[in-house]
Parts: structure tokens; sequence; C-alpha cells
């Protein structure tokens, strides 16, 4: 629950409507195909990838990462302020919560850590399902006969569009913070917990993160009266709540408590700066930063597997 949480942030909604919506059915399968697998890509690879976890806990990585992290708040922050816009509730009140939720969060996290994310994420994300199902069905029986006709978006442009956000969500996970710490995390803990299959954990994940995307899918059909809307606002903010604590915690992690105490308060005070480029202006320059990130980092540790176990060889011969 915790893996689909943290991975879901508030674009899963919001660009997965859109993209229905501008650019058809296929290219809205392609998208959510490549975000379904992101989190099993990561939980089978990544602990089999050798040196992998070397590369991202270096300090050059750690600060890149970093940066990283501070984007994925704002993305989210700017899912909450302007999903009210189209409500009574208005932009401002939007704003106000964002505010107050990572706030808040950051309070709690820097006081009870990792434990606490993992529950948070639980009970916010089962909150998410039951508001997602009320919402999407509220919203059929509203539209009724007026609901939205999707193209199947079989043109070169809309394919390619739905393979573009495809292959660039796929190497996301790699720069969570927050994922690298449950494999640690699972290794080896101070806590006494249990260790799990953690292959099989990030494989569940993402199968409920794509089980959640049938609800964007049907809701990109249909369309809102003003308290579905407020509804809709409400269960976005809740998935945003999920992703914002996991990324401030993992700023919390990549930089240390006192550090990242600073860099988190920077990151929401200077929030209001990024508003005006919007959800998918900010997710579409952190994604286009991002593939190249972690191919190039993936690459180095193989790089590194290889020249160590070659030295190996010539000093045992």
């Amino acid at each position: 629950m915790s893996v689909a949480a943290t991975w879901a942030g508030v674009g899963s909604l919001m660009v997965g409507i859109q993209m229905a919506q501008k650019f058809g059915i296929v290219p809205f399968l392609i998208w959510a195909f490549g975000n379904t697998m992101a989190c099993i890509v990561f939980g089978i690879f990544a602990p089999m990838i050798p040196k992998v976890r070397e590369v991202f806990r270096s300090r050059f990585m750690h600060y890149v990462v970093g940066l990283m992290c501070v984007f994925q708040v704002w993305v989210n922050m700017n899912g909450i302020q302007s999903v009210f816009k189209d409500t009574p509730m208005t932009g401002r009140f939007g704003m106000i919560l964002a505010y107050a939720v990572a706030a808040a969060f950051l309070i709690m996290l820097l006081r009870f850590g990792m434990i606490r994310n993992v529950l948070t994420d639980y009970a916010s994300w089962a909150a998410v399902y039951g508001t997602a199902l009320l919402l999407t069905a509220g919203a059929i029986v509203y539209s009724r006969g007026n609901m939205n006709i999707l193209s199947w978006g079989l043109g070169a442009g809309p394919i390619s569009e739905g393979i573009q956000k495809c292959v660039l969500l796929l190497p996301g996970p790699f720069l969570y913070p927050y994922f690298f710490e449950m494999l640690d995390y699972n290794d080896k803990n101070d806590d006494g917990t249990k260790k799990v299959n953690i292959r099989r954990a990030f494989i569940g994940g993402g199968l409920l993160f794509g089980a959640y995307l049938t609800f964007t899918f049907l809701l990109a059909w249909t369309n809102f009266s003003p308290v579905l809307n407020i509804i809709k606002a409400f269960l976005i903010t809740l998935v945003a709540v999920s992703t914002i604590s996991s990324f401030l915690y993992s700023v919390y992690i990549t930089f240390g408590r006192k550090l990242g105490l600073a860099v988190n308060v920077a990151a929401i005070a200077l929030w209001q700066l990024l508003i005006p480029m919007g959800v998918l202006g900010v997710w579409t320059l952190m994604a286009s930063i991002r593939i190249y990130i972690v191919i190039g980092s993936i690459l180095f540790a193989i790089v590194w597997h290889l020249t160590e176990r070659g030295k190996k060889h010539e000093n045992r011969t």
C-alpha cells in the first residue's frame, strides 16, 4: 500500500484524465502500462543490479536525488492548489491546505520516521480507494447519457505521446530515496520489524496502483456536478498527501535531520514561485531530466561492477 501511495502522486488522476480526453484510449493505456510497470521494474531490478544502491547513496547522487524530491513536493502541492480552483472553495483554500499538509507531515515525519510514513500511507491509500469508488459511481450516475466521447487515439501523434510518457515514467522509482530506504530497512532495521519478500511488495504495489488507474479511466468519460468536483478535489488531496509525506521524508533521508529540515522548509517556502507552471508543466520538466540521470547511474553501476570483477579475476590469475 505504501509503494502504491508513494508512487501515485497528484498527476496520476489529473494527467490520466487529460491523457484519455486529449489523446485517446490507446495512448492512455500505454501511459497506464508505464505507470503500472514502474514500481514492478524497480522492485525486480533494483535489488538485482550490482552496485546500484552504492551509486544512489553517493554524495553527488544525494544532491541530485534530493533536488528531484523537492520537485515532487512541488508537483503535489501544485495539484492540491489547482484542483480546488474548479470548486466553490477556490484555489486560495487549496493553497492554504497544501501548506498545512506539508507543514503537518514535516513535523510528524521528523518525529516518528519510516514506520509512521508506512502507516499513514496505508491509511490514506485505503481512503483513496473508498473515495475513488464513491466519486466514480456518483459521476457515472450524474453523467448518464451525457458522457464524454473518447477517441481511440490511433494516429501517429497520440501514440507517440503515449509512448513518450510511458518511457518517462519507467525510471521514476529509481529516484525515490524512500524506495531505496525500504530495501535497506527490509534487509536490516532496529525496530525488529519482520523481513518480507520485498520484490513481491513492489509488484503488489504496482498492481494496486494499476487498479487505481481504472477509476481514472472511468472518470475521463464523465462530467462532474459542483458537489462531485469537491469530492474529486478531496480525492486528489488524499493522493497528494501520501506522496508529499514520502518525499518530505525522502529529503530527510537524503540530507540528514538538520540539513533535511532546512531543505524541506525552503522547498515549502519557495513553492509559490512554481504555482504558475501547473501540475503537468512541473512534472514534465522533472521527468525529462530524471530519465537521463537514472540511465546514466545504472550504466555507471554496471561498469563499476564489471571493472571490480575484472580486477578480482586478474588478481586470482
